[in-house]
């Protein structure tokens, strides 16, 4: 073991930059692949927390109630009654595992009727239907408004104490002091047993989860000290039970996603388990529902997450094993030796294994800390390549994150020793053998995987397009929900069309040699000739820059679509910033026109009176504002009833200033147009476009509209078919604000507000109220938006859209140096035979700069336009599917992100010239020029 391990460190020294370029594609593979689980616990810890905190009906999250009741005449088995009592208490909680905030349990015993036991003699008639109870922790959770706490055990006269709620003394009419006759049934038949009363309690607080029962059931019960109850009670008067209930509650605010299947499997298995100890128990409640939600948002989130991924998974592997091939490559000549000197397959697999584990083992131990990191970062992405600091990026060790780095690495190692297959076979004859077919088409242009991958694109394209899979939504809440295949099919599409324009490369070079071969200089001459003949080997680098570019440019298109249409979406459904709605002062109207009283069974009108205008005037932060007033009418037409429509009563210019407008939405006049003839005629309206072709309106037709039982005459200035916070879909009037009140009583309208940037809406608030105005209702849309950003599944989808670029431009980078330095340290002999037939170095640079050129600028052109190309072709298919959304879905593409990834990728091929430029002037024609062969 020890000679291996010395060759295998010889072996890693020697091929160092390959090893530290090998552990680099680990490093990143790792990270990447545990980074999903980090940022699906992260987020599913938000939305547990968010869950537990929403306050709803029912029992708090959390809780466990499981009972015991057994049928008619069924005596009490009190040994299997014991051992569930211990489980329920006890085992159980230390099985679930986490903190617990109550524990109850809760024996009673069926109803029985009072009779009081008075000293005197003296008894009263009345019927009193009570039942024994008893309850832990109650001590802790009442306070004693008369009497005493109930006492250990019973008296000296064998009576036995308890206490009773406040209710049921009055409802009952107890005393304390008062003893009664109580009639128990047991195994033995009934018994009497002498209750005395000695206290009455309150709650301490009525919202406790402790009063899981609800306060009713208290109102006919007596409460007892539990241990008396079991011992005088169940064991010395065999008493039988009719009900026994175990309450839990668990703190889940830290619930890990790693406990989700346990505690589902222990949930599911409780009743089974409890039925094995006491027939006839059975759960009530458990939070195995919401543990089955949890489970189900976290796999799908991940399932998500992964299927985004793949794409730049599979390029991280791919870039390992064109990295393994390229090492292979340099020491096949010492595989081919060692195979015709008697070495088995299994030692040489042994080797590189070893090294694969080796490195494997480094870069998931520095993953694990990558891999956080880049969750973290994931947690600040606001949108593709954009980032928002001061989020709360807290990420916790998960046990899932560190297996699937370990399947990353296996992954990885198998992809390095894919390539090996075929190279350990070979003796040194057959190494030489297949150096002089190096010109072979490679396997997928053999079989035309290129071809059929791209047929396969294509019936994903065909299967958005047609609608047996929608692409995108719309949720509950409105947003986009994006199918996860619509940004795997186009990765796909990407790679198969890098395929292809790959297999039509080599046509290209022979089609510019034949056309310009009379015209070419030495150097375009010999760089074409090197091309055509090592064209196989720069395929790998190509589809990585093919891959990069063509996804980065339809990921950073399909992120900018989505988060500039949700923002539509929210803008327009409120029409400007802030919609604020004042307080106005009203009365009730007493009396009417004539001055008789209005009856109380009758419909009265409330008169308002308007806030006075000047704080609106001055309201800090706002840009400007305008009133808006929304209210239904009964619209008319020649006296023929048209139905209900919307009636928005606005200052024209005002509301010009203070709306959100999307101007293209806009077909048949400008917005601000429409706003001009509003202005010009008082009894103007605009009328949605949809109700004008249903009634066959036109500009200057006149309507009538009657809100609040009152006629209001209009005249078509302006047919639109959309307009801010409507419904393109139902009837709306646009109005002249002061026209409609010269007609209506004044009723309350709204504020809408243009905010300043970053300027907050609690200091209008405050401001308002300290001028007397209070605020009934507000609706902030740039809150909306951030809240819509802050979703998991959204800032998820952005995160590993962001994160898988940067791999791939980091494994990018990376391979294109090993690349072009190892093709130069190939080909140090032929450089070296050049400058000695008389080349300069200046005419070697610009032959390996126009290789370059011919190859990673081809290489990134043709990623550009099938990135684009396939934008075109799928972005669409989100409006298909978001058809409903309104305003309409609509495809963004930005010059400035095409610029931002040519930034990144140019400033990578800048490096590497400057690298190879370096190489080249430093090559001495003594050095490259020897006996022996190329390495």
């Amino acid at each position: 073991m020890k000679p291996l391990l010395r060759f295998l460190r010889r072996k890693m020294w020697n091929n160092r930059p390959l090893t530290i370029s090998s552990f680099i594609g680990l490093l990143l593979a790792v990270s990447f692949t545990s980074s999903i689980p980090f940022y699906t616990d992260h987020a599913l810890s938000r939305i547990i927390s968010t869950t537990l905190n929403e306050e709803g009906p029912g029992a708090p999250p959390g809780s466990i109630l499981t009972r015991y009741q057994p049928t008619r005449n069924e005596s009490t088995d009190s040994e299997g009654l014991a051992a569930l009592h211990d489980y329920m208490m006890n085992k159980l909680p230390e099985q679930i595992d986490y903190p617990q905030l109550q524990s109850i349990a809760t024996y009673s015993i069926a109803q029985s009727q009072l009779r009081q036991d008075a000293a005197d003699g003296k008894t009263d008639n009345r019927r009193r239907q009570m039942s024994l109870m008893s309850q832990s922790g109650l001590a802790e959770q009442i306070e004693i408004i008369s009497g005493a706490m109930y006492g250990n055990s019973p008296n000296s006269d064998g009576i036995i104490e308890a206490m009773v709620w406040e209710n049921a003394r009055g409802r009952n009419y107890l005393e304390v002091g008062d003893v009664y006759q109580y009639t128990l049934p047991t195994a033995k038949g009934n018994k009497v047993v002498r209750i005395k009363i000695v206290g009455v309690f309150q709650p301490k607080d009525v919202n406790s989860a402790y009063w899981y029962q609800g306060l009713d059931v208290f109102s006919s019960v007596l409460m007892m000290n539990p241990d008396v109850f079991a011992q005088e009670i169940m064991s010395n008067l065999s008493a039988s039970v009719n009900t026994v209930n175990w309450y839990g509650l668990y703190e889940l605010q830290n619930l890990q996603s790693d406990d989700l299947s346990r505690l589902e499997k222990l949930l599911q298995r409780l009743e089974p388990e409890m039925f094995q100890m006491l027939r006839n128990s059975r759960v009530d409640l458990s939070f195995l529902d919401l543990i089955r939600t949890f489970k189900k948002e976290s796999q799908q989130m991940q399932m998500t997450l992964f299927t985004l991924a793949a794409p730049m998974l599979a390029l991280s592997f791919y870039f390992i094993y064109i990295n393994a091939r390229q090492s292979l490559e340099r020491q096949r000549n010492d595989i081919a030796v060692l195979r015709s000197r008697g070495a088995e397959m299994r030692l040489i697999y042994a080797i590189f294994l070893l090294e694969g584990a080796l490195l494997g083992t480094a870069a998931w131990l520095l993953g694990m800390l990558g891999a956080a990191g880049m969750a973290r970062l994931m947690v600040t992405t606001d949108g593709f390549m954009q980032f928002a600091l001061g989020k709360d990026s807290a990420i916790g060790w998960s046990n899932a994150a560190g297996l699937y780095g370990l399947a990353a690495v296996a992954i990885a190692i198998l992809a390095g020793l894919l390539p090996l297959a075929g190279y350990g076979k070979q003796s040194i004859v057959g190494h030489k053998q297949e150096l002089a077919r190096a010109d072979r088409k490679p396997l997928w242009q053999r079989w035309y995987i290129d071809v059929v991958l791209l047929l396969a694109s294509g019936a994903g394209w065909y299967l958005f397009q047609s609608g047996q899979l929608n692409a995108g939504q719309q949720s509950q809440s409105g947003s986009l929900q994006i199918h996860p295949a619509f940004f795997f099919v186009p990765a796909v599409a990407v790679f198969s069309a890098g395929l292809v324009s790959l297999r039509l490369f080599p046509l290209l070079l022979k089609l510019l040699h034949r056309m310009l071969r009379r015209w070419l200089p030495i150097t375009f001459h010999l760089a074409l000739v090197q091309l055509s003949r090592s064209q196989k080997s720069y395929f790998p680098l190509m589809l990585l820059l093919v891959m990069t570019m063509g996804l980065g440019i339809y990921h950073a298109s399909a992120a900018r679509t989505i988060d500039r249409n949700e923002g539509e979406r929210i803008m327009y459904s409120n029409g400007t910033d802030v919609v604020l709605q004042p307080v106005w002062e009203g009365k009730i109207q007493l009396y009417d026109e004539d001055g008789n009283y209005i009856p109380e069974d009758q419909p009265r009108d409330t008169i308002y009176t308007e806030p006075p205008l000047a704080p609106f005037q001055e309201m800090p932060g706002v840009k400007s504002h305008v009133r808006v007033l929304q209210t239904e009418g009964d619209i008319a037409v020649a006296g023929k009833s048209l139905g209900k429509g919307q009636l928005m009563g606005i200052d024209n210019v005002d509301f010009a200033n203070s709306a959100w407008w999307r101007h293209d939405l806009y077909k048949s006049a400008h917005a601000f147009q429409l706003l001009r003839w509003l202005g010009d005629y008082e009894q103007g309206v605009i009328i949605s476009q949809s109700f004008a072709e249903r009634n066959s309106l036109k500009q200057g037709d006149l309507i009538q509209m009657t809100v609040q039982k009152v006629p209001i005459e209009f005249v078509v200035v302006g047919i639109t078919e959309y307009w801010p916070s409507l419904s393109p879909q139902q009837p709306f009037v646009i109005a002249n604000l002061d026209y409609v009140y010269d007609h209506i009583p004044l009723t309350p309208y709204a504020l809408w507000l243009d905010m300043e940037d970053g300027a907050k809406v609690m200091p209008v608030v405050g401001h308002l109220r300290e001028n007397g105005i209070e605020t009934s209702s507000l609706r902030d849309a740039r809150n909306e938006r951030i809240l819509q950003k802050l979703l998991p599944s959204r800032e998820g989808t952005y995160g590993i859209l962001t994160l898988g670029f940067i791999v791939s431009v980091a494994v990018s980078f990376i391979g294109y140096l090993l690349f072009w330095i190892y093709s130069l340290a190939r080909r140090t002999v032929q450089m070296g035979i050049l400058r000695a037939t008389g080349l300069a170095r200046d005419q070697l640079t610009f032959i390996l700069l126009l290789e370059q050129l011919l190859t990673t600028g081809l290489a990134i052109g043709l990623g550009l336009g099938i990135g684009r190309l396939v934008s075109k072709l799928f972005l669409p298919l989100l409006q298909t599917s978001g058809g409903t959304q309104v305003p309409p879905f609509t495809i963004i593409f930005e010059v400035r992100d095409t610029v931002q990834l040519l930034v990144i990728v140019l400033a990578m091929l800048s490096i590497g010239a400057c690298v190879l430029t370096v190489q080249i002037w430093r090559l001495r024609v003594h050095q490259a020029v020897k006996l022996g062969e190329e390495r």
